[in-house]
């Protein structure tokens, strides 16, 4: 009854904020059986403005909470919305610029392009999992590339499973690469091996750098040597960061890796600043999604293999 408490309490929610719109917006109604979040407004977008704003939408709760889908709609302006799940606590309508220390406590649960269709469907049965005590945020993109000053509005729509019936969990798996240090004002680059120690089916996967970011790439190297390619980004941009481009496996076909293979992640930067940079500042990691449901665990890459 608890649970049926807090999804109606959110539903009521989404309902009294479907009208709370800028001049202009005017997105959908809500669709059945979603629940809808407005994005605080973003004022003063000035003309080539480019700009990443996190955002809380919904407090923790002191149950796991599961997210089937997620839909939504941007203002003028917008190129996407990414949601995560966050151990960082602020109030719900917080709303200011992320930062690079933002991606310390996040997990990825869901994402949509300004023309509101998903960049993250989920396998039929499967759903992401917002742990108890984590909060949802979004971060929020807008480009202004008109010459006119503009106000920014996201709404998210939220399909939430039914905790009587839970579905089964997306699996998450990071390789972090952190041992690093970029020198001032260059190019580098650096390389960061993991090993396997159980068999894992992905459906997704994803590489994540911030804005010194050139290229990147990750790859299986199996056992007997051979490689496959996992993802590869030949041109990084800032958006990236939160909203990665995602290498899709089918479900009945997922890429499958073995014990004693090797996560090989290869980062390229260039460093415009006048120091060093290092973990959390950059950042080198590769992230999947797998059909075995776990908790997000995390493989830390060594320089050599």
């Amino acid at each position: 009854m608890k649970h049926l408490i807090v999804l109606a309490m959110l539903a009521s929610c989404a309902a009294s904020n479907d009208a709370s719109y800028i001049p202009g917006f005017s997105p959908p109604a809500t669709a059945a059986g979603y629940t809808r979040f407005v994005t605080p407004t973003v004022e003063q977008i000035k003309p080539g403005d480019n700009v990443m704003y996190c955002q809380w939408i919904a407090a923790p709760e002191d149950v796991d909470r599961q997210i089937i889908d997620t839909t939504g709609f941007q203002s003028k302006g917008g190129h996407h919305v990414a949601l995560y799940a966050t151990s960082s606590i602020e109030e719900v309508g917080t709303s200011r610029l992320c930062t690079t220390r933002d991606m310390l406590t996040v997990t990825f649960v869901g994402a949509v392009g300004s023309e509101g269709v998903s960049s993250a469907q989920l396998p039929e049965g499967m759903a992401f999992t917002v742990p108890k005590g984590f909060a949802l945020m979004t971060n929020t993109h807008y480009l202004n590339a008109t010459d006119k000053t503009i106000e920014g509005q996201s709404v998210v729509d939220i399909k939430l499973g039914d905790p009587d019936h839970p579905l089964k969990g997306a699996g998450n798996l990071a390789v972090n690469n952190d041992m690093f240090t970029i020198p001032a004002g260059a190019d580098y680059s650096f390389d960061g091996y993991c090993k396997a120690t159980r068999q894992l089916s992905f459906f997704m996967w994803g590489n994540h750098m911030h804005e010194w970011g050139s290229h990147a790439f990750s790859e299986i190297i199996r056992a007997d040597g051979t490689k496959e390619m996992l993802a590869q980004d030949d041109m990084w941009t800032t958006d990236l960061t939160f909203n990665p481009k995602w290498t899709r496996w089918d479900v009945n076909t997922p890429f499958v890796v073995n014990p004693g293979d090797t996560f090989h992640v290869n980062c390229d930067w260039n460093n415009t600043t006048g120091d060093a940079l290092t973990f959390p500042t950059e950042m080198c990691v590769s992230t999947g999604f797998t059909l075995e449901a776990m908790p997000q665990s995390i493989c830390e890459a060594s320089p050599t293999m």
